[in-house]
């Protein structure tokens, strides 16, 4: 057991295909819109394995998407366009069109109340497109969802059922692009109520990106995958604790949607990514909620974010718990290089463990994060990449409980041998060159068995890689 947490536990996007939208109501599905050009995948999004592309020494596994231009809407044919409800329903503001279908309320009521609320002084976005199935979401989103990283796969961190079969199954849902055009998917069952808190949340993603605050967010933040887990973290945390300000200011409900985001997580079930989305949401909340009062004082979360989802966890201060000291070397062969690295963070090894293990034994194992870095290891002749996953823990007792963890997670998964798993096609090994770090290597037999690890310090580790890939 970790000896100094007094952590708070919560019972997930990435969502089904590890996309992530400016913003999304609910995280079935989106896409993140904070880049720019046509929807795009991650350097290691994609199934093929021989195909993966080259990470970056930042690598990230968030994809960010925008529509494709500023001057069309991102659906191949624009849908028909009715105005909102008439000027007595708006207080004389009728400037909001709405395209696509009908809303039952009042999208400019809804939006000036919004910017009321979060002080935000924008104009209103020029359109909400309705969708009325779950084709034309597909559509929005560029032909429908990437697939997860070879990596994830090896660990079992894929796509399951999601929320199918569950009471969340046909909830409604919103999405927001970076270039402010909002689409919300309405069900046939649903009621103004709740497309009313939708619309809320998306108009708040809307106001946070045009007050420039995602920009600030990005600026302070580097690209690796624990990074792109703390902006979508702090954006659906901020839009959350809005949307449910302005439900108790002037919504027609008063429950909050805080608690929604707590039950879809424990829907979905213990190994599926969209449990990693899902805790975006949850703890996201939880930390802009520690740290603001009201939604009109959100920059000061933007501009001065947490640095890993070990604070957003744990709710720790942006200056609190710095990652620690990790300094790793690859000494590349004529076989074998390195191929670029990155910080995936506590989160994705709490719900990662999830596969193996109970998510109580998985939260603890992962709480005495200290750092991590996952390194590509790339065969020269081409071919699949092997994985080194090294860590740096809090102290030795933490290291011990991850690696207790880790062999109960790798008996699971896979076939013990005598010192080594097998993972259907791919070997794993697991090294302790010091008692405060770990290194995992996964992948070509060859290169995991012929991998020498060794610490020339307590805080630093060396990886020869053998000199054939046969």
């Amino acid at each position: 057991m970790s000896p100094r947490r007094g952590k708070r536990t919560v019972v997930l996007a990435v969502v089904t295909a590890l996309v992530a939208l400016a913003g999304c109501q609910a995280p079935v599905i989106g896409p993140d819109g904070t880049g720019t050009g046509n929807p795009n995948v991650s350097p290691s999004d994609t199934h093929a394995d021989t195909a993966e592309p080259e990470p970056t020494e930042t690598h990230t596994a968030d994809t960010d998407r925008t529509k494709p231009t500023d001057s069309a809407s991102p659906t191949s044919t624009p849908a028909e366009t009715t105005e909102s409800p008439p000027p007595d329903e708006t207080d004389g503001n009728n400037s909001i069109a709405v395209a696509g279908g009908n809303l039952s309320l009042s999208a400019d009521r809804i939006f000036a109340d919004v910017r009321d609320v979060m002080a935000g002084d924008v104009t209103a976005p020029e359109q909400v497109t309705v969708l009325e199935n779950e084709s034309e979401l597909a559509d929005v989103l560029g032909g429908g969802t990437a697939g997860v990283p070879r990596f994830y796969e090896l660990l079992g961190l894929e796509p399951g059922e999601g929320l199918n079969g569950t009471a969340f199954e046909r909830m409604e849902n919103g999405l927001t692009f970076n270039s402010g055009f909002i689409y919300i998917l309405k069900r046939p069952d649903g009621d103004p109520g709740s497309t009313e808190w939708v619309l809320a949340h998306e108009f708040g993603h809307y106001v946070n990106l045009r007050v420039d605050r995602v920009t600030a967010l990005r600026s302070k933040l580097g690209r690796t995958t624990d990074d792109s887990y703390i902006v979508r973290a702090v954006r659906e945390g901020a839009t959350i604790l809005t949307t449910d300000a302005y439900l108790a200011r002037h919504g027609n409900r008063t429950a909050p949607t805080a608690p929604l985001y707590d039950r879809l997580l424990a829907a979905v079930s213990p190994g599926e990514i969209d449990r990693y989305g899902f805790s975006q949401y949850a703890f996201g909340h939880r930390y802009v909620a520690d740290r603001v009062d009201d939604p009109a004082d959100l920059d000061g979360v933007f501009e001065n974010p947490p640095r890993t989802s070990e604070q957003v966890i744990h709710g720790y201060a942006p200056d609190a718990e710095p990652p620690a000291e990790l300094n790793v070397t690859v000494n590349a062969s004529g076989a074998w290089r390195s191929g670029g690295s990155d910080r995936l963070g506590e989160a994705f090894v709490r719900y990662a463990l999830e596969n193996g293990v109970s998510p109580e034994r998985a939260a603890e194992a992962a709480a005495g994060w200290g750092s991590d870095r996952l390194y590509y290891l790339r065969p020269t002749a081409g071919g699949n990449s092997s994985y080194a996953w090294t860590f740096r823990w809090d102290d030795a007792a933490n290291a011990s409980e991850f690696e207790r963890t880790l062999r109960d997670y790798l008996d699971e998964r896979g076939e013990r041998g005598d010192d080594s798993w097998s993972l259907g096609d791919v070997t794993a090994v697991l090294h302790s060159p010091t008692d405060r770090t770990t290194v995992l290597v996964v992948g070509n037999e060859s290169v995991v068995d012929g991998t020498v690890v060794t610490a020339p310090s307590s805080e630093a580790i060396r990886l020869e890689l053998p000199g054939s890939d046969s």
